[in-house]
């Protein structure tokens, strides 16, 4: 697999996790592959809640329903009396000129993949829609063009159980920068993930979305991953709790606390990432279980100097 592989890609790793063989190398590789995947339901959960929670508040705002199609250019009734003017008017929502083509581009997919004469539904476009459009449309609720109050309404619907709103208002800048903020991190990982990058460079940020420590060994590296699994899952409780306790309870979350794991790593480097790698894991953790020995007894067995932690 590793000639299969760039110079530049593997020697990121290399450089990093400072291997000492090739299978220690595709350990790392495999490892930073299982985080990824581990997170993706994780990031999913939390998008498809926000981008639901955002379209039914606008939903609201502007046609008193669950679901309208306030992003959708409609159709212009005086075209038919005059062909002279246009066929489609703005959507009822101001988006930017950047959203307004995802909007486009979304549509043309989807009509490319139904039969003909298919009519799109708003719920067909959200679930297309992403997640950088969100985080442009929130950017702009408080932009001049905006109906007044609308930034207050919408957020306050989207986030009823946001902390520090009576510092922090809904209607603020601040408010709407620090929503801005936090989804900008979840999306630079979410990229990442997309394009089989380096996890293991991300780096920790605070519940203000500000980047702080930069990961700097493979044990910095465990602590800084953990800490943007409880920050996406501590910012879906801003939707509703119930969100959060719900990804703390799944096995995806579980599973990932398991890989999330300096051991884990070890494991993975060991066995070079082959299969068996996650179930020797699971092993690990049983036998500690079974004998009662103190898990930092029993990391300090296991971990050896020559993995740099």
């Amino acid at each position: 697999m590793l000639r299969h592989l760039s110079v530049p890609r593997l020697a990121s790793f290399e450089a990093f996790f400072q291997t000492i063989s090739e299978k220690d190398l595709l350990g790392c590789y495999a490892w930073n592959q299982a985080i990824g995947a581990g997170l993706l339901p994780i990031l999913a959960d939390f998008e498809v809640a926000l981008r639901n929670a955002l379209h039914r508040a606008l939903s609201h705002y502007f046609g008193k329903a669950n679901s309208f199609d306030w992003m959708m250019p409609r159709c212009n009734p005086v075209h038919a009396i005059q062909p002279a003017a246009p066929p489609f008017l703005p959507a009822r929502h101001k988006l930017s000129p950047k959203s307004k083509d995802d909007v486009a581009v979304v549509m043309q997919k989807i009509k490319g993949r139904k039969p003909g004469g298919y009519v799109l539904t708003p719920d067909d476009i959200v679930a297309a829609l992403p997640l950088g459009f969100w985080e442009v449309l929130i950017g702009g609720l408080g932009h001049q063009s905006q109906p007044k109050g609308l930034q207050e309404r919408i957020l306050a619907k989207v986030f009823p159980h946001a902390p520090d709103t009576l510092v922090t208002p809904y209607g603020s800048p601040a408010f709407r920068k620090r929503i801005i903020d936090l989804l900008k991190r979840i999306r630079e990982v979410r990229n990442r993930i997309g394009h089989h990058d380096a996890l293991w460079a991300t780096p920790e940020f605070n519940r203000a979305g500000v980047i702080g420590y930069f990961p700097r060994r493979p044990r910095h590296t465990v602590n800084s991953l953990r800490c943007f699994a409880d920050n996406i899952c501590w910012f879906a409780g801003w939707i509703d709790p119930d969100i959060s306790t719900y990804i703390r309870n799944s096995d995806h979350w579980w599973s990932l606390q398991v890989l999330l794991d300096r051991q884990a790593l070890v494991v993975y480097r060991r066995l070079g990432g082959a299969a068996g790698s996650y179930r020797t894991i699971l092993d690990l953790a049983d036998r500690l279980g079974q004998q009662g020995e103190p898990r930092s007894k029993h990391r300090e067995r296991l971990i050896s100097q020559r993995y740099f932690y």
